[in-house]
């Protein structure tokens, strides 16, 4: 738990965040499901 960590107050912190970026992440809601993969980025320029 928190209490274990070699810095309690920093991992509550962490802990606080990663509980917003759920909601957050929630909220947002979900990308909708492929069939196939398509890539989010552009490929022109990798190279």
């Amino acid at each position: 738990g928190i209490a274990g960590a070699k810095d309690p107050i920093a991992m509550a912190e962490a802990m606080k965040h990663a509980v917003i970026a759920g909601r957050l992440a929630y909220k947002a809601g979900r990308i909708p499901k492929k069939l196939y993969a398509t890539a989010s980025s552009p490929i022109e320029g990798m190279l």
